[in-house]
Protein backbone atom coordinates (compact mmCIF):
# COMPACT_ATOMS: atom_id res chain seq x y z
CA UNK A 1 0.00 0.00 0.00
CA UNK A 2 2.80 2.41 0.81
CA UNK A 3 4.46 1.90 -2.59
CA UNK A 4 1.39 3.23 -4.44
CA UNK A 5 1.42 6.35 -2.28
CA UNK A 6 5.15 6.90 -2.76
CA UNK A 7 4.74 6.60 -6.52
CA UNK A 8 1.89 9.12 -6.55
CA UNK A 9 3.43 11.98 -4.55
CA UNK A 10 6.00 14.64 -5.35
CA UNK A 11 9.26 13.72 -3.64
CA UNK A 12 12.95 14.46 -3.56
CA UNK A 13 14.94 11.56 -5.05
CA UNK A 14 18.45 10.82 -3.79
CA UNK A 15 20.69 8.20 -5.39
CA UNK A 16 22.41 6.86 -2.28
CA UNK A 17 23.23 7.55 1.37
CA UNK A 18 24.94 5.98 4.34
CA UNK A 19 22.72 4.95 7.24
CA UNK A 20 24.99 6.59 9.81
CA UNK A 21 24.13 10.31 10.02
CA UNK A 22 23.79 10.80 6.25
CA UNK A 23 20.10 9.89 6.14
CA UNK A 24 19.60 12.43 8.93
CA UNK A 25 21.37 15.16 7.00
CA UNK A 26 19.22 14.54 3.93
CA UNK A 27 15.94 14.39 5.85
CA UNK A 28 16.88 17.53 7.82
CA UNK A 29 17.69 19.38 4.59
CA UNK A 30 14.27 18.57 3.14
CA UNK A 31 12.34 18.42 6.41
CA UNK A 32 8.60 18.25 5.71
CA UNK A 33 9.09 17.12 2.09
CA UNK A 34 9.05 13.40 1.20
CA UNK A 35 12.47 12.01 0.33
CA UNK A 36 13.13 8.74 -1.52
CA UNK A 37 16.66 7.33 -1.22
CA UNK A 38 17.30 4.66 -3.83
CA UNK A 39 20.26 2.93 -2.22
CA UNK A 40 21.19 2.60 1.46
CA UNK A 41 23.41 -0.43 1.80
CA UNK A 42 21.45 -2.07 -1.01
CA UNK A 43 18.00 -1.12 0.38
CA UNK A 44 15.45 1.57 -0.51
CA UNK A 45 14.41 4.18 2.07
CA UNK A 46 11.54 6.69 2.31
CA UNK A 47 11.60 9.54 4.82
CA UNK A 48 9.55 12.66 5.65
CA UNK A 49 6.55 10.76 4.27
CA UNK A 50 3.78 11.86 6.62
CA UNK A 51 3.06 15.55 6.43
CA UNK A 52 -0.50 16.89 6.49
CA UNK A 53 -0.71 16.91 2.71
CA UNK A 54 0.45 13.32 2.10
CA UNK A 55 -1.74 11.97 4.91
CA UNK A 56 -4.75 13.72 3.39
CA UNK A 57 -3.81 12.45 -0.07
CA UNK A 58 -3.49 8.88 1.21
CA UNK A 59 -7.06 9.16 2.55
CA UNK A 60 -8.42 10.82 -0.58
CA UNK A 61 -9.48 14.04 1.15
CA UNK A 62 -8.57 17.74 1.22
CA UNK A 63 -6.01 18.69 3.85
CA UNK A 64 -8.42 21.22 5.41
CA UNK A 65 -10.89 18.40 6.08
CA UNK A 66 -8.44 16.23 8.06
CA UNK A 67 -9.62 17.03 11.55
CA UNK A 68 -13.33 16.48 10.88
CA UNK A 69 -12.52 13.40 8.84
CA UNK A 70 -10.60 11.88 11.77
CA UNK A 71 -13.47 12.73 14.12
CA UNK A 72 -15.96 10.89 11.91
CA UNK A 73 -13.63 7.89 11.59
CA UNK A 74 -13.24 7.75 15.38
CA UNK A 75 -17.03 7.66 15.71
CA UNK A 76 -17.05 4.68 13.32
CA UNK A 77 -14.00 2.88 14.75
CA UNK A 78 -15.99 -0.17 15.88
CA UNK A 79 -17.29 -0.60 12.31
CA UNK A 80 -13.79 -0.90 10.86
CA UNK A 81 -13.20 -4.18 9.07
CA UNK A 82 -10.12 -6.40 9.40
CA UNK A 83 -9.45 -9.23 6.95
CA UNK A 84 -6.71 -11.82 7.40
CA UNK A 85 -5.38 -12.55 3.90
CA UNK A 86 -2.69 -15.19 4.09
CA UNK A 87 -2.10 -15.01 0.35
CA UNK A 88 -0.14 -11.87 1.27
CA UNK A 89 2.55 -14.13 2.73
CA UNK A 90 3.69 -14.82 -0.81
CA UNK A 91 4.89 -11.21 -1.03
CA UNK A 92 7.48 -11.73 1.73
CA UNK A 93 10.92 -13.25 1.95
CA UNK A 94 12.41 -14.40 5.26
CA UNK A 95 15.84 -13.28 6.45
CA UNK A 96 18.27 -14.77 8.92
CA UNK A 97 17.92 -13.03 12.29
CA UNK A 98 21.35 -11.42 12.13
CA UNK A 99 20.33 -9.73 8.87
CA UNK A 100 18.79 -6.96 10.92
CA UNK A 101 22.27 -5.48 11.26
CA UNK A 102 22.35 -5.06 7.47
CA UNK A 103 18.95 -3.37 7.25
CA UNK A 104 19.01 0.41 6.52
CA UNK A 105 18.18 1.32 10.13
CA UNK A 106 19.69 4.77 10.69
CA UNK A 107 21.94 6.08 13.39
CA UNK A 108 20.39 9.56 13.44
CA UNK A 109 22.46 11.71 15.81
CA UNK A 110 25.92 11.73 17.34
CA UNK A 111 24.95 10.61 20.85
CA UNK A 112 22.43 7.95 19.83
CA UNK A 113 22.88 4.63 21.59
CA UNK A 114 22.83 2.86 18.21
CA UNK A 115 20.57 2.27 15.21
CA UNK A 116 16.91 3.03 15.96
CA UNK A 117 13.60 1.90 14.54
CA UNK A 118 11.40 5.01 14.71
CA UNK A 119 8.42 4.30 12.45
CA UNK A 120 7.63 0.76 13.63
CA UNK A 121 3.99 0.02 14.49
CA UNK A 122 4.13 -2.26 17.54
CA UNK A 123 1.36 -4.87 17.66
CA UNK A 124 0.46 -6.85 20.79
CA UNK A 125 -2.67 -8.68 21.93
CA UNK A 126 -4.42 -8.97 25.28
CA UNK A 127 -7.02 -11.64 26.05
CA UNK A 128 -9.32 -9.11 27.72
CA UNK A 129 -8.84 -6.01 25.56
CA UNK A 130 -7.82 -7.39 22.17
CA UNK A 131 -5.25 -5.95 19.79
CA UNK A 132 -3.22 -2.84 20.55
CA UNK A 133 -1.17 -0.93 17.98
CA UNK A 134 1.21 1.88 18.94
CA UNK A 135 4.46 3.53 17.86
CA UNK A 136 7.59 3.39 20.01
CA UNK A 137 11.25 3.98 19.44
CA UNK A 138 13.23 0.73 19.40
CA UNK A 139 16.99 0.40 19.78
CA UNK A 140 18.75 -2.29 17.74
CA UNK A 141 21.40 -3.61 20.10
CA UNK A 142 23.64 -6.60 19.39
CA UNK A 143 21.26 -9.48 18.57
CA UNK A 144 18.14 -8.05 20.24
CA UNK A 145 15.94 -4.98 20.45
CA UNK A 146 15.23 -2.64 23.38
CA UNK A 147 11.85 -0.89 23.35
CA UNK A 148 11.05 2.37 25.10
CA UNK A 149 7.70 2.01 26.91
CA UNK A 150 6.13 5.17 28.29
CA UNK A 151 4.49 4.34 31.61
CA UNK A 152 1.12 5.92 30.81
CA UNK A 153 0.69 4.13 27.47
CA UNK A 154 -1.42 1.02 26.86
CA UNK A 155 1.51 -1.09 25.68
CA UNK A 156 3.16 -0.64 29.08
CA UNK A 157 -0.08 -1.69 30.80
CA UNK A 158 -0.57 -4.76 28.59
CA UNK A 159 3.08 -5.78 29.01
CA UNK A 160 2.93 -5.60 32.81
CA UNK A 161 -0.43 -7.38 32.84
CA UNK A 162 0.87 -10.33 30.81
CA UNK A 163 4.61 -10.65 31.46
CA UNK A 164 4.04 -12.58 34.71
CA UNK A 165 2.66 -15.41 32.55
CA UNK A 166 5.68 -15.40 30.23
CA UNK A 167 7.10 -13.47 27.29
CA UNK A 168 4.65 -11.29 25.37
CA UNK A 169 4.16 -11.88 21.64
CA UNK A 170 4.98 -8.78 19.58
CA UNK A 171 5.34 -7.75 15.96
CA UNK A 172 6.86 -4.53 14.62
CA UNK A 173 5.57 -3.38 11.22
CA UNK A 174 7.74 -0.93 9.26
CA UNK A 175 6.50 0.72 6.09
CA UNK A 176 2.81 0.83 6.99
CA UNK A 177 0.15 2.92 5.28
CA UNK A 178 -0.20 6.45 6.78
CA UNK A 179 -3.69 5.50 8.03
CA UNK A 180 -2.12 2.73 10.13
CA UNK A 181 0.57 5.08 11.43
CA UNK A 182 -2.02 7.75 12.26
CA UNK A 183 -4.23 5.20 14.02
CA UNK A 184 -1.31 3.73 15.98
CA UNK A 185 -0.41 7.23 17.18
CA UNK A 186 -3.97 7.89 18.39
CA UNK A 187 -4.81 7.70 22.09
CA UNK A 188 -8.13 6.06 22.92
CA UNK A 189 -9.27 4.04 25.88
CA UNK A 190 -7.95 0.51 26.42
CA UNK A 191 -10.75 -0.98 24.27
CA UNK A 192 -9.98 1.29 21.30
CA UNK A 193 -8.97 -0.87 18.31
CA UNK A 194 -6.37 1.08 16.38
CA UNK A 195 -6.43 -1.30 13.42
CA UNK A 196 -10.21 -0.96 13.05
CA UNK A 197 -9.76 2.79 13.27
CA UNK A 198 -7.21 2.57 10.41
CA UNK A 199 -9.84 0.72 8.38
CA UNK A 200 -12.39 3.43 9.18
CA UNK A 201 -9.89 6.08 8.05
CA UNK A 202 -9.28 4.22 4.79
CA UNK A 203 -13.00 3.50 4.31
CA UNK A 204 -12.17 -0.05 3.29
CA UNK A 205 -11.11 -3.29 4.99
CA UNK A 206 -7.57 -3.39 6.35
CA UNK A 207 -5.80 -6.52 5.16
CA UNK A 208 -3.74 -8.38 7.75
CA UNK A 209 -1.19 -11.17 7.45
CA UNK A 210 -0.70 -13.85 10.11
CA UNK A 211 2.72 -14.01 11.70
CA UNK A 212 4.78 -17.21 11.61
CA UNK A 213 6.35 -17.35 15.07
CA UNK A 214 3.91 -15.36 17.25
CA UNK A 215 0.13 -15.44 17.61
CA UNK A 216 -0.61 -12.12 15.88
CA UNK A 217 -2.18 -10.82 12.69
CA UNK A 218 -0.63 -7.56 11.49
CA UNK A 219 -0.93 -4.99 8.68
CA UNK A 220 1.04 -6.02 5.60
CA UNK A 221 3.85 -3.48 5.86
CA UNK A 222 7.14 -3.48 4.00
CA UNK A 223 9.06 -5.11 6.88
CA UNK A 224 7.74 -7.29 9.71
CA UNK A 225 9.82 -8.13 12.78
CA UNK A 226 8.34 -10.86 14.98
CA UNK A 227 9.49 -11.39 18.54
CA UNK A 228 8.90 -11.79 22.24
CA UNK A 229 8.97 -8.94 24.76
CA UNK A 230 10.85 -10.44 27.70
CA UNK A 231 11.23 -9.57 31.36
CA UNK A 232 14.92 -8.85 30.71
CA UNK A 233 15.93 -5.20 30.87
CA UNK A 234 18.69 -3.33 29.07
CA UNK A 235 19.84 0.27 28.72
CA UNK A 236 17.81 2.29 26.20
CA UNK A 237 18.99 5.73 25.10
CA UNK A 238 20.17 8.35 24.85
CA UNK A 239 17.93 9.26 21.95
CA UNK A 240 16.41 12.44 20.53
CA UNK A 241 12.79 13.19 21.34
CA UNK A 242 10.22 15.42 19.65
CA UNK A 243 11.79 18.66 20.92
CA UNK A 244 15.10 17.79 19.24
CA UNK A 245 16.78 17.33 22.62
CA UNK A 246 18.12 14.11 24.13
CA UNK A 247 16.02 11.90 26.37
CA UNK A 248 17.69 10.08 29.26
CA UNK A 249 18.99 6.51 29.51
CA UNK A 250 16.60 4.04 31.17
CA UNK A 251 16.31 0.32 31.75
CA UNK A 252 13.70 -0.91 29.26
CA UNK A 253 12.35 -4.30 28.12
CA UNK A 254 14.31 -6.47 25.70
CA UNK A 255 12.65 -7.92 22.59
CA UNK A 256 13.98 -11.28 21.46
CA UNK A 257 13.67 -11.47 17.65
CA UNK A 258 12.02 -14.66 16.36
CA UNK A 259 11.56 -13.81 12.66
CA UNK A 260 12.52 -11.17 10.08
CA UNK A 261 10.43 -10.72 6.93
CA UNK A 262 10.34 -8.13 4.18
CA UNK A 263 8.63 -7.65 0.89
CA UNK A 264 10.58 -8.13 -2.27
CA UNK A 265 12.01 -4.75 -3.20
CA UNK A 266 10.89 -3.43 0.21
CA UNK A 267 11.03 0.27 1.10
CA UNK A 268 12.21 1.06 4.63
CA UNK A 269 10.52 3.99 6.39
CA UNK A 270 13.00 6.19 8.27
CA UNK A 271 11.21 8.66 10.56
CA UNK A 272 13.47 11.56 11.56
CA UNK A 273 13.37 12.17 15.34
CA UNK A 274 12.39 15.78 15.99
CA UNK A 275 11.45 16.30 12.34
CA UNK A 276 8.13 17.43 10.89
CA UNK A 277 6.97 13.86 10.31
CA UNK A 278 7.62 12.95 13.94
CA UNK A 279 5.73 16.03 15.11
CA UNK A 280 2.77 15.51 12.77
CA UNK A 281 2.28 11.86 13.71
CA UNK A 282 2.48 12.72 17.40
CA UNK A 283 0.34 15.86 17.31
CA UNK A 284 -2.23 15.35 14.58
CA UNK A 285 -4.15 12.58 16.43
CA UNK A 286 -4.52 14.91 19.43
CA UNK A 287 -6.38 17.57 17.47
CA UNK A 288 -9.75 15.75 17.25
CA UNK A 289 -9.57 15.01 21.00
CA UNK A 290 -8.89 18.68 21.70
CA UNK A 291 -11.67 19.76 19.35
CA UNK A 292 -14.17 17.57 21.18
CA UNK A 293 -13.05 18.88 24.55
CA UNK A 294 -13.26 22.51 23.44
CA UNK A 295 -16.61 21.96 21.70
CA UNK A 296 -18.13 20.92 25.03
CA UNK A 297 -17.44 24.46 26.25
CA UNK A 298 -17.50 26.48 23.00
CA UNK A 299 -19.93 24.88 20.51
CA UNK A 300 -18.84 27.39 17.85
CA UNK A 301 -15.22 26.12 17.76
CA UNK A 302 -14.12 25.79 14.12
CA UNK A 303 -10.71 24.13 14.09
CA UNK A 304 -7.66 23.18 16.16
CA UNK A 305 -4.00 22.86 15.17
CA UNK A 306 -0.96 21.81 17.17
CA UNK A 307 1.82 23.83 15.56
CA UNK A 308 5.12 22.55 14.19
CA UNK A 309 7.00 25.38 15.93
CA UNK A 310 5.59 24.08 19.21
CA UNK A 311 6.67 20.54 18.31
CA UNK A 312 3.01 19.67 17.54
CA UNK A 313 2.70 19.06 21.26
CA UNK A 314 3.30 22.15 23.37
CA UNK A 315 1.62 24.91 21.31
CA UNK A 316 -1.86 25.08 19.77
CA UNK A 317 -4.01 27.51 17.83
CA UNK A 318 -7.80 27.34 18.18
CA UNK A 319 -10.23 28.95 15.75
CA UNK A 320 -13.68 29.96 17.02
CA UNK A 321 -16.69 31.91 15.85
CA UNK A 322 -16.97 34.29 18.75
CA UNK A 323 -20.49 34.64 20.14
CA UNK A 324 -19.94 36.26 23.55
CA UNK A 325 -17.13 38.29 25.06
CA UNK A 326 -15.80 35.47 27.24
CA UNK A 327 -15.61 32.81 24.52
CA UNK A 328 -11.92 33.31 23.82
CA UNK A 329 -10.86 32.82 27.43
CA UNK A 330 -13.16 29.83 27.90
CA UNK A 331 -11.65 28.28 24.77
CA UNK A 332 -8.19 28.76 26.30
CA UNK A 333 -9.16 26.93 29.48
CA UNK A 334 -10.90 24.14 27.55
CA UNK A 335 -7.88 23.65 25.27
CA UNK A 336 -5.47 23.39 28.21
CA UNK A 337 -7.78 20.88 29.91
CA UNK A 338 -8.27 18.73 26.81
CA UNK A 339 -4.53 18.28 26.13
CA UNK A 340 -2.67 18.26 29.47
CA UNK A 341 0.75 18.52 27.79
CA UNK A 342 -0.22 21.82 26.15
CA UNK A 343 1.86 24.77 27.31
CA UNK A 344 0.75 27.76 25.23
CA UNK A 345 -2.47 28.29 23.24
CA UNK A 346 -3.68 31.12 21.02
CA UNK A 347 -7.39 31.53 20.28
CA UNK A 348 -8.26 33.36 17.05
CA UNK A 349 -11.31 34.34 15.00
CA UNK A 350 -12.34 32.10 12.13
CA UNK A 351 -10.95 34.50 9.49
CA UNK A 352 -7.40 33.65 10.64
CA UNK A 353 -5.53 30.77 8.97
CA UNK A 354 -4.43 28.66 11.94
CA UNK A 355 -1.86 26.82 9.78
CA UNK A 356 -0.07 30.08 8.89
CA UNK A 357 2.21 31.33 11.71
CA UNK A 358 2.28 34.81 10.15
CA UNK A 359 -1.50 35.03 10.20
CA UNK A 360 -1.62 33.89 13.83
CA UNK A 361 1.03 36.42 14.81
CA UNK A 362 -0.97 39.08 12.95
CA UNK A 363 -4.00 38.26 15.11
CA UNK A 364 -1.91 38.60 18.28
CA UNK A 365 -0.44 41.87 17.04
CA UNK A 366 -3.71 43.52 16.05
CA UNK A 367 -6.40 41.96 18.26
CA UNK A 368 -4.82 41.20 21.66
CA UNK A 369 -3.96 43.45 24.60
CA UNK A 370 -1.48 41.96 27.05
CA UNK A 371 -3.13 43.32 30.22
CA UNK A 372 -6.55 42.03 29.16
CA UNK A 373 -6.14 39.01 26.93
CA UNK A 374 -3.36 36.88 28.42
CA UNK A 375 -4.05 34.13 30.97
CA UNK A 376 -1.11 32.66 32.93
CA UNK A 377 -1.48 29.54 35.06
CA UNK A 378 1.37 28.72 37.43
CA UNK A 379 2.40 25.27 38.68
CA UNK A 380 0.22 23.15 36.41
CA UNK A 381 0.96 19.58 35.37
CA UNK A 382 3.05 19.74 32.22
CA UNK A 383 4.81 17.67 29.61
CA UNK A 384 7.98 15.74 30.42
CA UNK A 385 9.11 16.63 26.88
CA UNK A 386 9.53 20.30 27.79
CA UNK A 387 13.17 20.77 28.84
CA UNK A 388 12.31 24.05 30.60
CA UNK A 389 9.76 22.46 32.93
CA UNK A 390 10.13 21.42 36.56
CA UNK A 391 10.74 17.73 35.91
CA UNK A 392 11.17 16.82 39.57
CA UNK A 393 7.64 17.93 40.40
CA UNK A 394 6.25 17.53 36.84
CA UNK A 395 5.08 21.15 36.82
CA UNK A 396 5.09 23.98 34.30
CA UNK A 397 3.56 27.40 33.71
CA UNK A 398 0.89 27.65 31.01
CA UNK A 399 -0.29 30.61 28.98
CA UNK A 400 -3.26 31.42 26.77
CA UNK A 401 -3.67 34.41 24.46
CA UNK A 402 -7.13 35.52 23.45
CA UNK A 403 -6.43 37.03 20.03
CA UNK A 404 -10.06 37.38 19.04
CA UNK A 405 -11.71 40.70 18.18
CA UNK A 406 -13.48 42.20 21.18
CA UNK A 407 -17.23 42.38 20.62
CA UNK A 408 -17.06 45.86 22.15
CA UNK A 409 -15.06 47.02 19.14
CA UNK A 410 -16.33 48.02 15.72
CA UNK A 411 -15.52 44.91 13.66
CA UNK A 412 -15.21 47.00 10.50
CA UNK A 413 -11.94 48.39 11.90
CA UNK A 414 -10.43 44.89 11.75
CA UNK A 415 -11.48 43.87 8.25
CA UNK A 416 -8.41 43.36 6.06
CA UNK A 417 -8.30 44.97 2.65
CA UNK A 418 -8.99 42.71 -0.33
CA UNK A 419 -8.26 43.05 -4.01
CA UNK A 420 -11.47 42.55 -6.00
CA UNK A 421 -11.66 39.78 -8.58
CA UNK A 422 -11.38 40.82 -12.22
CA UNK A 423 -14.77 41.60 -13.71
Amino acid sequence: MIKELINSIDKIEIESADKKYEITKILKKYDGKPVYIKDVNGYKVIGNLCNRETIARSLGIDVNDLMNYMLNAMDNEKNGELIVDNSLKEQYISDDLDKINEYPIPIYYEKDAGPYLTSGVVIVKDKDYGVNASIHRILVKDNHLVIRMVEQRHLHYIYNKNIKDGDVDVAVVIGAHPAVLLAAATSGDITFNELKYASALMKKPLKLVKCDTVDLEVPAGEYIIEGKITSEMDDEGPFVDITGTYDTVRKQPVIKITALKRKKDAIFHALLPGGVEHKILMGLPQEPRMYRGIRNTIPSVKNVALTEGGCCWLHAVVSIEKKTEGDGKNAILAALASHPSLKHVVVVDDDINIYDPNDVEYAIATRAQADRDIIIIKDAKGSSLDPSGDHENKLTAKMGIDATISLKKNRDEFIRAKIPDDE
